[in-house]
């Protein structure tokens, strides 16, 4: 499996606190997965680092997205993402004020504040219980 992408156009200390939960959920539970974690601040600059594992057949594991202040942008690339990359997760951590995708049926959307222990049933559901995700043509 990929890396694992964190993509926080607005500073996020909550993306900071699920990475290393992530982390450490994934060696607890002896995942077979890359730990390494990429922060991007912006979306171009996770549209950059995500294109690198791409150009050399492996896509990320899982794309974490944290909307942040209501940004149209950010929900239009969630929705790039899923369908460039369906064999990817993509969890989007949204509040009330989050401007959400126009096709819900194919997001994995977590309401914030997120929790750690909503957070490993999260990682569970991800990387032992599904094959892939739901909206994947793989």
């Amino acid at each position: 499996m990929g890396h694992i992408f964190f993509v926080a156009p607005s500073s996020s200390e909550l993306l900071d606190v699920i990475a290393r939960w992530t982390v450490q959920w994934i060696l607890r539970n002896e995942v077979p997965l890359d730990t390494t974690v990429y922060t991007c601040a912006s979306i171009e600059e996770a549209e950059a680092s995500i294109s690198i594992p791409l150009a050399h057949g492996t896509p990320p594991a899982l794309i974490v997205i944290d909307h942040g202040a209501p940004n149209p942008q950010i929900t239009r690339f969630g929705e790039k993402l899923r369908s460039c990359v369906p064999e990817s997760w993509i969890v989007e951590l949204v509040d009330n004020k989050s401007w959400l995708p126009t096709d819900t049926a194919n997001a994995f959307l977590v309401r914030k504040p997120v929790n750690r222990e909503d957070w490993e049933d999260v990682l569970s559901h991800v990387f032992l219980q599904s094959q892939s995700p739901q909206w994947s043509r793989s």
